[in-house]
């Protein structure tokens, strides 16, 4: 938000739209906290007064990517001033979105995300998860819990997170950019672009797996979890942020047949009560 000739830069306040201004943050990687001050400086020239913008780092493999919602980025004067700061910060990607998606102004090469050591394309401001070891104790579950499973199905596969640690020969994802960019990365994948919520793989096609991973959003995967619990699949890893969606789903894995071996907390978020989660189930 701009204010005076700066700008207040943080998170919401909890339960709030009010901005805490971030000065000291032990959680955030160094190489994008040292972002911080000098965005204060070029949003301050580029808000018009109590306007709110919004901005989404990610750490990606050449470095850190801005992209920066409802700023004015029209007009030589402006477009100079991203590019200006994007080159003397060494950004991987700096982009913005007024609207109508997010559109690149900087990206010297084209940025990509390693995962399970493949680059994948990184379509701006895509979903990641938090921390590097938190992401590397849910792989380690993942393949735990899939096992000695023969032939996986990643459902909503994202970027390929866990496609590419458990090696999986199919994934969806509803995400157009995304899934094309898992498709790029990984021709041996049978990537599909498809809603799960929509369109859940049904009993025919959950017979050619005899393992799934599940990694949904907050709201669960009731829909596609029925068709799961309907089905012979003998072994389900599930990685959930949302605890109480877990357990209506869990209830009808359980209620289908299936027996829930482990579940085991992950702290991504270090000093927040939230607790991600993965499980194991068994048929």
């Amino acid at each position: 938000m701009k204010i005076g000739a700066g700008a207040v830069l943080g998170f919401n306040e909890e339960k709030s739209h009010r901005i805490v201004d971030m000065r000291e943050c032990h959680v955030l990687r160094p190489e994008l906290f040292a972002l911080i001050e000098p965005l204060r400086g070029l949003l301050g020239g580029l808000l018009r007064p109590k306007r709110i913008a919004e901005v989404q780092l990610s750490l990606i493999d050449q470095g850190a990517e801005i992209l920066l919602k409802d700023v004015e980025g029209e007009g030589y004067e402006a477009i100079d001033r991203l590019t200006t700061f994007a080159i003397a910060h060494g950004l991987a990607r700096l982009a913005i979105d007024q609207g109508l998606g997010p559109e690149t102004l900087y990206e010297p090469e084209p940025a990509t995300i390693s995962l399970s050591g493949v680059p994948v394309g990184f379509p701006t401001g895509s979903f990641l998860q938090a921390t590097e070891d938190g992401e590397a104790a849910l792989a380690d579950c993942v393949r735990e819990a899939v096992g000695e499973a023969r032939k996986i199905a990643d459902l909503f596969a994202g970027l390929g997170t866990f496609a590419l640690a458990a090696r999986a020969a199919y994934a969806a994802e509803a995400s157009r950019d995304v899934a094309a960019a898992l498709k790029r990365a990984a021709p041996g994948i049978a990537v599909e672009h498809r809603d799960l919520y929509r369109r859940p793989l049904d009993a025919s096609e959950l017979a050619r797996f005899d393992g799934v991973i599940l990694d949904p959003p907050r709201a669960g995967a009731a829909e596609q979890v029925r068709a799961l619990a309907a089905s012979a699949v003998a072994r389900i890893a599930y990685v959930s942020c949302n605890p109480a969606t877990f357990a209506r789903d869990a209830r009808m894995l359980v209620d289908g047949g299936c027996t829930l071996l482990w579940v085991r907390p992950i702290g991504q978020f270090r000093w927040s009560t939230h607790v991600e989660l993965a499980a194991c189930f068994s048929r």
